[in-house]
């Protein structure tokens, strides 16, 4: 301990009194004071006529103070007070610093507001910090939004540090024309270090109360989560709504892993009206899966997966549902080591499918393949050729086919390109990479084959490199096909980033493809394919420019198109303006602005618009005042709600008090990234 001060008159007895710019240092406390009186047998130190306390987690000034210096205790009268870490600060009647650590206040104010702001303010009768516990606990609570009373609590505690705490959270408060009014008061239950649960109840003035609850654990070889939702009675339809859900993955050793993900609601409205976002309300299937796989060392995995689906989108017919896979066995195989940089393989699989009234059966699907593969700096090339077995078994066929169905399909392709760089400027490097892609698979009649889950992808460049032009195996187009293609990048030597990337491919058919889908026009494989040309340019790290389009060349017509645009100058500020094109499909720009008006004030819109119908998908709009110590947002929104195209409305609106919680919904969850 350490004692400094202008004039100091000590006794026979022990006991010293200090005057005059007085300091104490013991440990790493420090206590500064005009008057400070010393009684070296109790420890005890006081103070009278304004005291100084400060360590390295919070600064005290009071009136009064005494410190017990023997067994780290303190208390002070009508005391200011200032915690560095939260940067909060306040008053009290009366603080106890306490031996073991912890803080008790009476008739505390407390608030993250600098001087003179007021922005809010809590009111407690008492308020205990306790940091070996991590919690904070306040009786009578009351809480001050610009001078006016917003919330009452006779007692309620708060995490002071990271750790989980159960309690009650935020309330989420919102209006939309499906739920009307709507909040949510969230309750955390921490009930062990493995797992906790989330109980949400729920009031949504058109539809009813509603039960909300969540549970998570985490295993040593796991993790997962259990959900559940319950509304008794629907108001608006006079039914009862339910949502169950779970999901887990794990590992059962090091070479076998398990996961399951079930998720099943009540009806097929139910997103619709009761999700609290457009992706929710965006669902057409709920996927339900468990699934077992094991990866052996060097070169074999298997797995064995049961899929089923909900299907919750109004608008799909029974017959466009998926089929169910009960059971979908795996075997895929790569031999560890090439031999003369040649490595063999396998890729199978063993399915059941399953849909009601329609065309039932399983599938075995082999396909094995050697694989060589040269690589060098300049240079590579690579060749596939592959055999691929499938056989059919069919049940509840009623169209005179035959059930049984084998077919045998050879493949080769030869894939080969170059690579060149060159130095464009002190930093910068230029790649040139044209490669060419052959495939060769022969024509097999597929007609009485059922679809399955075979679809015909959107064509993108990585299309231009693919060996079946459908997804799924049930069809298999034939091939005698060049791919021409190259890609150019601008690179940062010093960082890696690319500034610019520009790719440009064709495929060119030898001969015309002639499997085709059911609802596919006989020609769709006969001429040469689209020119498919992206690029992306970033000349600043604050603007981003991107084209994407897709060139019919036999037709003279642009079927598909994408542009964006990010300008992103610092934070706060962002335009961003897209454009996206489908023949025949859609044509719409999307525009989002977010703009400081002011230090404190910012406004922030998004604009979706379809050029086709000359009409708004959706919009937003929403403004954003930021004060030292709360941020307040409002937003109203209009959106395509539903599979039907109808519009829902809803206004949101958040209250964010910094150093303490929020209160609402927030706005930028709704913007693209």
């Amino acid at each position: 301990m350490q004692l400094s001060a202008d004039h100091v008159d000590a006794t026979t007895d022990g006991k010293t009194r200090l005057e005059g710019d007085v300091t104490l240092h013991y440990q790493d406390k420090r206590i500064r004071a005009p008057m400070v009186e010393y009684d070296r047998a109790t420890g005890e130190a006081r103070t009278d006529g304004g005291a100084e306390f400060a360590n390295s987690e919070y600064a005290i000034g009071a009136e009064r103070a005494s410190v017990d210096l023997n067994t780290s205790t303190a208390l002070f009268e009508n005391a200011d007070f200032t915690l560095y870490a939260r940067g909060a600060r306040g008053q009290a009647d009366r603080i106890d610093l306490n031996d073991d650590l912890s803080v008790s206040m009476d008739r505390v104010q407390y608030t993250t507001c600098s001087r003179p702001n007021r922005g809010w303010k809590l009111k407690a009768s008492q308020i205990t910090l306790d940091p070996q516990e991590g919690l904070g606990t306040a009786t009578h609570a009351r809480l001050n939004f610009l001078g006016v009373p917003v919330l009452y609590a006779p007692y309620f505690y708060f995490p002071i540090d990271d750790r989980r705490r159960t309690g009650f959270l935020m309330p989420s408060i919102g209006d939309s024309a499906e739920t009307g009014f709507d909040v949510s008061t969230p309750f955390y239950w921490n009930l062990a270090s493995w797992y906790d649960a989330l109980i949400t109840p729920r009031y949504m003035a058109r539809r009813g109360a509603q039960l909300q609850a969540e549970g998570r654990y985490l295993l040593d070889q796991g993790r997962g989560e259990l959900r559940y939702e319950y509304l008794p009675n629907d108001e608006t339809l006079q039914i009862r709504r339910t949502l169950f859900g779970f999901e887990h993955q794990g590992v059962l050793s090091d070479r076998w892993e398990i996961a399951a993900d079930f998720t099943e609601v009540s009806d097929r409205g139910y997103f619709e009206d009761l999700g609290t976002t457009l992706d929710l309300a965006a669902i057409s299937h709920l996927e339900r899966e468990a699934r077992i796989a094991y990866q052996a060392p060097a070169w074999f995995s298997t797995s064995l997966t049961v899929e089923d689906y909900q299907t919750i989108d109004r608008t799909v017919a029974p017959a466009d549902e998926p089929y169910r896979r009960l059971p979908r066995l795996q075997l895929n195989a790569l031999s560890p080591n090439d031999w003369n940089r040649m490595r063999v393989g396998l890729s199978s699989e063993y399915v059941n499918f399953e849909r009601d009234n329609a065309v039932e059966g399983t599938r075995l699907d082999l396909n094995p393949f050697v694989r060589l593969r040269h690589d060098a700096v300049g240079w590579f090339v690579a060749s596939q050729v592959d055999y691929r077995y499938t056989a059919y078994d069919l049940r509840d066929r009623n169209d005179g086919r035959p059930t049984t169905i084998t077919r045998q399909l050879p493949s080769a392709s030869l894939d080969a390109g170059l690579r060149f760089d060159r130095i464009v400027s002190p930093g910068l490097v230029q790649t040139l990479e044209p490669r060419v892609y052959y495939l060769y698979t022969p024509y097999r009649d597929q007609d009485a084959i059922p679809l399955f889950e075979t679809d015909d992808p959107d064509f993108s460049f990585v299309q231009l490199f693919s060996r079946n032009r459908f997804s799924g195996v049930d069809r298999v187009a034939d091939a005698n096909q060049i791919t021409a293609a190259f890609t150019t990048r601008i690179l940062e030597l010093g960082t890696g980033k690319t500034r610019f990337e520009a790719a440009l491919g064709q495929i060119y058919r030898l001969q015309p493809s002639e499997v085709t889908l059911p609802d596919e026009p006989n020609t769709s494989g006969r001429d040469n394919s689209d020119i498919v040309g992206t690029m992306r340019w970033l000349p600043f790290d604050w603007l981003r420019l991107g084209v994407g389009a897709q060139w019919d060349p036999a037709r003279t017509q642009l079927n598909r198109a994408n542009t964006s645009v990010k300008f992103r100058p610092r934070p706060g500020y962002r335009f961003d303006l897209g454009y996206r094109f489908r023949r025949d499909l859609l044509e719409q720009t999307d525009l989002v602005v977010q703009l400081p008006l002011t230090q404190s004030w910012s406004v922030v819109g998004r604009w979706n618009y379809a050029l086709d119908d000359a009409s708004t998908r959706e919009a937003l709009l929403g403004a954003e005042y930021k004060a030292c110590c709360w941020t307040g947002r409002v937003a109203w929104r209009r959106y395509i709600a539903n599979t039907r195209g109808e519009f829902n409305t809803s206004l949101y609106l958040q209250l964010e008090l910094t150093g303490l919680s929020q209160i609402g919904a927030g706005i930028r969850e709704f913007l693209p990234d």
